[in-house]
């Protein structure tokens, strides 16, 4: 037996609760948990998550000339939650050796359409984005999430693959 920090060890398992004299097993007991897998968002296909009851909003490309050659786009993708608040993802795409890549990754989980709006038109500004290298795509139009995305395929918007 070996005194620790008032607890009476009886063999390498086992140790006496000063306060109680109860025997506690001390065994380590190797746990079922399950790991979350950390995975950094630009290896996450799936960059924004569609719930039941929410809808795609809208989508906004800023597609400037001195990266056409490279198809580098700042894309800015928005949903409407049902309690009436947007969440928007934002990120840098382009296609390096023909395969598609995201960077800057930013997820905004509650923004009002108001603030979305004053991003998107600060963006703009900043980036002195003209007509031609601005596109919004509306989706806040269609009443239904399959809608949108029938609407996005016709469009060749959408890598059905990543549906779910």
């Amino acid at each position: 037996m070996f005194v620790r920090n008032g607890f009476k060890k009886h063999h390498h398992h086992e140790e006496t609760d000063p306060n109680t004299d109860a025997v506690l097993d001390m065994k380590k007991r190797s746990k079922k948990v399950k790991s979350k897998k950390t995975q950094h968002p630009e290896h996450d296909h799936y960059l924004m998550k569609i719930r039941r009851g929410e809808r795609l909003y809208k989508f906004y490309y800023f597609r400037p000339i001195a990266g056409r050659r490279e198809h580098f786009e700042y894309r800015i993708l928005a949903k409407e939650k049902t309690n009436g608040m947007l969440e928007m993802v934002s990120y840098n795409f382009k296609i390096i050796g023909g395969v598609p890549q995201k960077t800057s990754i930013t997820r905004v989980p509650d923004i009002s359409k108001e603030q979305l709006d004053d991003i998107v038109q600060n963006v703009m500004r900043k980036t002195n984005t003209s007509a031609d290298e601005f596109e919004e795509l509306d989706l806040s139009r269609f009443s239904t999430i399959d809608e949108q995305i029938e609407f996005l395929k016709q469009e060749d918007r959408v890598d059905t693959m990543y549906l779910m």
